[in-house]
């Protein structure tokens, strides 16, 4: 169950991510960059539930 927590939280922060620089900051951020910007904010998300769980 938690991997399949962890994925959704990777799309939404994707999601959430691509949206925010194509659209409001009109940026062109290669997808790779995205991608890891997403992980890195599902990893901090998973660390803080499971600080306070």
């Amino acid at each position: 169950m938690l991997i399949i927590e962890s994925l959704i939280g990777y799309i939404c922060f994707f999601i959430v991510n691509f949206i925010y620089d194509t659209y409001i900051k009109k940026a062109k951020t290669p997808f790779g960059h995205l991608a890891v910007i997403s992980l890195v904010q599902t990893a901090i998300a998973l660390g803080i539930f499971f600080i306070f769980s």
